[in-house]
């Protein structure tokens, strides 16, 4: 049901010029999809992060969540970046939704989003019914609805008193979430803290073709350690 609301060789040949390592050195996890889908907890990423981690919330995934527990960031992101290594292996066009809550509150306006970025990734846009929007600051047009800057799209949500799968960009004029890898390789994701009290559970990628349910079902994407 669409619900509108407000406000991720053979050596004797020749080696294609991106071919993927499989055992890629990266100076982080790295999460690596399968048959087009990634499935990631929040709070695997590992190190000092700025998020508070929190396991009382009740309906959870995993061994967690993360809460943005500082301050409003409505205009600016990039404050508590999140940096998760994501190894893609089919190349193609993926949706993109994440479980999250409003942690604190009554307001389904408030409390209800973070910022995302996939940067390094071919395209990366919002897209609804024949109408595409991408972030304000990549040179391309036109730009949601609402804040967005230097690549980051602001995602939102709004569902009230449990963990819920959407992931939307521009304001009162809901947009899914979509990013396109043209070749395999390691890429990276980069969450930011926007509004206080937004928790986020657990993200899902996966490629045209499969659907939201398949991905929510899907095992956790192995993690690669460095």
């Amino acid at each position: 049901m669409l619900i509108f609301i407000a406000s991720c060789n053979e050596k004797e040949q020749e080696e294609p010029e991106n071919a993927v390592n499989p055992s890629p050195t990266v100076d982080q996890l790295t999460y690596v999809e399968k048959d087009g889908i990634v499935s990631v907890e929040f709070e695997t990423v590992e190190g000092t992060i700025e998020w508070e981690r929190g396991a009382t919330l009740e309906g959870f995934d995993g061994e967690g969540y993360l809460i943005w527990n500082k301050e409003d960031n409505f205009t600016t992101p990039g404050i508590g970046i999140l940096t998760y290594k994501i190894n893609i292996t089919s190349p193609g066009t993926y949706q993109f939704v994440w479980r999250s809550r409003i942690s604190e509150g009554n307001s389904i306006s408030e409390a209800n989003d973070s910022w995302l970025r996939f940067g390094d990734a071919a395209d990366f846009f919002g897209q609804r019914e024949g109408s595409t929007v991408y972030p304000k600051g990549t040179g391309k047009t036109p730009n949601p609805e609402g804040n967005s800057a230097d690549g980051w799209f602001k995602i939102y949500m709004n569902r009230v008193g449990e963990w819920f799968w959407r992931s939307n960009t521009s304001d009162n004029d809901p947009h899914d979430i979509f990013v396109t890898f043209e070749t395999a390789g390691i890429y990276t994701m980069e969450v930011s803290g926007r509004s206080r009290f937004h928790g986020l559970d657990r993200f899902v990628l996966f490629i045209e073709g499969k659907t939201l349910s398949e991905a929510q079902n899907a095992e956790r994407s192995e993690i690669v350690r460095p």
